[in-house]
């Protein structure tokens, strides 16, 4: 009879075991329209390699120790990096449905009736419990993969919002490089207006100039002061948003740059469409969100079936404390679960968990394609910007040849002060340009390798 038992009972075990395998769902990646090669081409400015410090290839130090420091004292990143402690242990919770649950207890008491002055009467007890569900269906089995699924999940959002750092790094760091160099060329600027107010105003003294020609230069050294005046409170407020990046007190600024070289370029590393989607840490977290999805819709599905318990408990008791552990009693049982009894609550719980699935589905979808938008949009940005600088060094040559003909012709008197106000605005004006296109070339570069995924894998783990 117990051999027969036994073999009843571990058929059964194998036949439900299957039944758990045949309900599980089988994961097939949503399609995607794909291109094999990128729509715009990189002109070629040398070709990088992927390394966890794939910044590097921006040849700038100080860029880079900025950007180690804020992956390593991000308060952004910090909160990131406790979301993921706090996936993690929430699988590692999961996991725990493999093992049966213990408990144990032990309670004293001394009780005695008030009135009538009795003997306090004594009472001793303990308990140690364990029950234990059988995974039949492959419920728990699914549940533990959920959990896993977004613990993954929440690694790829840390490097995420690595990505996001490091971008807004980088852009801040160039913008005050740009500033800097923007109020060099204001003060340069604003000397060369006082200048001409000192000209200006011996001329009109001296009657060779009317009074128009006075007040206009005047204004123009009270415009350049303005002028110098926002510039330096705009670079004021991008220190201070560096700062708090970097978890300090507004004040307290990092290393910067005088100016930016617009000399620079910078490689930028090669994927295919087809490895970004891979590689993008928002496109992989939208397809481990999507198993884990359909993961948890098994469990909803699952959860229709009954479920069975074991039990078991050993009790002792006594009057007397010495006998504390004297007649020890076990007992054993199970539980019977039968939720298909609520048909409607499991039926919309069902149904909820599809929908998840079908969101989490489209979400992954429009990831993708964000993640090759991206790429088009950035890559189309630096060659613009590439294209656009060697227009402006051309543009800034000739701004610097007029200024110089204007300026010889006005002290001689062949032209108004108008004309020398319009060539000395010119040539700031490219200046500026040209400073503001080389910060544009530098940060599209960047965005265009934060599209392409940044680095490694290990781009978070290795920031020292």
């Amino acid at each position: 009879m117990n051999t027969f038992t036994l073999s009843v009972t571990a058929a059964m075990a194998m036949l439900l075991v299957g039944c758990g395998q045949a309900l599980k769902s089988e994961y097939q990646r949503p399609l995607l329209s794909v291109p094999d090669a990128w729509r715009v081409q990189d002109t070629g400015e040398g070709v990088a390699h992927f390394t966890p410090h794939w910044w590097d290839n921006f040849g700038d130090p100080t860029l880079s120790n900025l950007i180690v420091a804020s992956l390593q004292s991000n308060n952004d990143l910090a909160l990131a990096g406790i979301k993921l402690k706090q996936a993690l242990l929430a699988a590692g919770i999961s996991n725990l449905n493999v093992t049966p649950d213990f408990s144990a207890s032990a309670s004293a008491s001394n009780t005695q009736n008030l009135r009538r002055n009795t003997t306090p009467a004594e009472s001793y007890s303990n308990a140690l419990s364990a029950s234990y569900e059988l995974d039949l269906w492959g419920k728990l089995a699914r549940t533990r993969e959920q959990s896993d699924w977004l613990a993954k999940a929440s690694e790829q959002d840390l490097r995420a919002t690595a990505l996001t750092l490091i971008g807004t790094t980088s852009q801040l760091y160039w913008q005050i490089a740009s500033l800097n160099q923007q109020i060099a060329n204001m003060q340069r600027s604003l000397h060369i207006a006082q200048e001409t107010l000192k000209m200006v105003t011996s001329r009109w003294r001296a009657g060779d100039l009317g009074q128009l020609d006075y007040l206009q230069a005047q204004q123009t050294v009270l415009s350049r002061e303005v002028s110098l005046q926002d510039l330096s409170q705009q670079r004021d407020e991008s220190r201070n948003a560096l700062a708090i990046l970097l978890s300090r007190p507004p004040g307290q600024y990092p290393a910067q740059r005088d100016g930016l070289d617009i000399h620079q370029s910078v490689p930028v590393a090669q994927r295919l469409p087809l490895e970004v989607i891979a590689q993008r840490p928002d496109v992989h977290s939208a397809e481990l969100n999507l198993r884990a999805a359909l993961a948890g819709s098994d469990v909803a599905h699952l959860s229709f079936y009954p479920s069975l318990t074991l039990n078991a408990s050993l009790n002792a008791g006594a009057a007397i404390f010495q006998q504390w552990f004297s007649n020890p009693a076990r007992t054993l049982g199970s539980a019977l679960d039968l939720p298909f009894i609520q048909w409607n609550k499991v039926r919309l719980t069902i149904e909820q968990s599809e929908l998840d699935v079908q969101t989490a589905a489209i979400q992954f979808r429009k990831a993708s394609y964000s993640a090759l938008q991206d790429i088009d949009n950035a890559m189309s940005q630096r060659l613009t910007w590439q294209q656009e600088k060697q227009r402006q060094l051309d543009d800034l040559a000739l701004s610097q040849q007029r200024l110089t003909l204007v300026e010889s012709q006005y002290r001689h008197g062949a032209v108004v002060y108008q004309t020398l106000l319009d060539a000395q605005n010119t040539l700031l004006d490219s200046e500026n340009a040209l400073v503001k296109t080389q910060y544009n070339y530098l940060y599209s570069t960047m965005k265009l390798w934060l599209a392409l995924g940044g680095g490694e894998n290990d781009t978070v783990n290795q920031q020292g």
